[in-house]
């Protein structure tokens, strides 16, 4: 869609992460197709629903285990989404040890959403540039691009907005592995967990494909649905809506204008 324009206000806030900036009027068009990322969102999107259909026609076996195992991997990783790539990596707004950093960075890596130092940096875009040229999922270029559009696209993630987290040797690691520990966390061992009740291919598609799709738009609503619809209690100098039912699909994140304002 092609939204009306807002000026933001100007904050200043403690260390490196978030001051918002005055948006100009013209937004380019947004980035390329990414073929790799494109190729792999529609893979996974692909392989989803063909397991849906197997599991409805019986052509696989998915006992309460397995349900179980997916439901394990979805909250675990969308805690890790909510309360360590979000609130601990992107925002500061608490400090950790370094188990539970670590236990952040491995099971982040299950919800295939990239990094935490690439997750951080955009966020942070997000609101510094919030509904602007800068903004890597802007509502304005339309719904489809801020919910899954701008994922499978050639998108290049400010680092520097991110050297304090850089600075620790964990997230560089698991910055420079994330792809092969994502196929393992993500996938393999939702599989192997399935494999010791001897329901390993179930497991694979459901508590790893499937899971992962449902989680993925989950995580998506909060960039489209959160700046779509709902109310402004708080300001009307964003597009950031609050929804109390959306809090229910996205692991807590319930008052996105409350979010972005404060």
């Amino acid at each position: 869609m092609s939204g009306q324009r807002r000026d933001t206000k100007t904050a200043t806030t403690k260390e490196h992460v978030l001051s918002v900036q005055p948006q100009a009027e013209a937004l380019p068009p947004p980035p390329s197709l990414d073929a790799g990322k494109f190729t792999f969102v529609l893979l996974v999107h692909i392989v989803s629903l063909i397991s849906i259909g197997l599991w409805i026609y019986g052509t696989i076996t998915v006992s309460g285990w397995t349900l179980f195992n997916a439901f394990m991997c979805f909250a675990i990783s969308s805690t890790t989404i909510t309360a360590g790539y979000h609130r601990l990596y992107s925002h500061r707004t608490y400090r950790a040890a370094w188990p539970l950093k670590l236990f952040f960075l491995i099971t982040g890596t299950g919800a295939v959403q990239g990094s935490a130092l690439q997750w951080a940096a955009q966020h942070r875009d997000h609101h510094t540039f919030c509904d602007g040229a800068k903004d890597p999922y802007n509502i304005n270029l339309g719904f489809w691009h801020a919910h899954i559009g701008w994922v499978i696209r050639q998108t290049q993630p400010d680092y520097n907005r991110v050297k304090d987290l850089s600075a620790e040797w964990m997230n560089r690691f698991q910055h420079k592995w994330f792809g092969p520990l994502s196929i393992i966390t993500g996938f393999l061992i939702p599989a192997a967990i399935g494999a010791l009740y001897g329901e390993f291919l179930s497991a694979l598609l459901i508590a790893g494909a499937v899971r992962l799709v449902i989680q993925w738009h989950m995580t998506f609503c909060v960039n489209s649905v959160a700046h779509w619809w709902g109310s402004q209690k708080y300001s009307t100098k964003h597009t950031a809506r609050g929804s109390w039912w959306l809090s229910f699909l996205v692991w807590g994140e319930m008052d996105h204008n409350f979010h972005h304002t404060f």
